[in-house]
């Protein structure tokens, strides 16, 4: 079965315009629980093509019970930026669309640097689901595909 998310519309502090001139940027924002130990951290989370990792900000580690003071570690960079320390550790991803409920094992990525939403990159995430994103309805549509390791 298919998941199926509408983009949020944040406002733009000007009008937009590569848009026409809108007021929104629209953006693929879904509702992730990241599933610990000893709790759940939920937050939306950008669905990104271009992001190797699904990466969350290290407070959400101590919020559902992860030590990262031993985790395996790496670097990770956005546009135009430097690189940061992402450390790695084995959770639960949770997504729903209301209709739909989809949990699978994870490795991701958690980093001190400030995040303005979590990323649900190709690692962890994307990998294990065909996504549609339709620019004309500004909504995501994820499948299953055959890595998928959840339920």
């Amino acid at each position: 079965m298919t998941m199926r998310f509408q983009y949020a519309r944040p406002p733009a502090r000007q009008p937009v315009i590569s848009l026409g001139g809108r007021w929104v940027r629209p953006r693929p924002l879904v509702r992730v629980t990241v599933v610990g130990p000893s709790g759940v951290y939920v937050r939306e989370a950008l669905l990104d093509t271009a992001a190797d990792d699904s990466v969350f900000p290290e407070i959400a580690a101590a919020k559902i019970g992860i030590d990262l003071a031993a985790a395996p570690f790496g670097e990770a960079s956005g546009v135009g930026g430097a690189p940061v320390l992402v450390h790695y550790a084995a959770v639960e991803l949770r997504l729903t669309d209301g209709k739909e409920f989809r949990r699978w094992p994870a490795w991701v990525g958690f980093t001190a640097a400030r995040l303005k939403h979590p990323l649900l990159g190709f690692a962890g995430c994307l990998q294990f689901f065909g996504a549609h994103f339709h620019g004309d309805r500004e909504d995501v549509e994820l499948e299953v595909n055959a890595l998928y390791p959840g339920s």
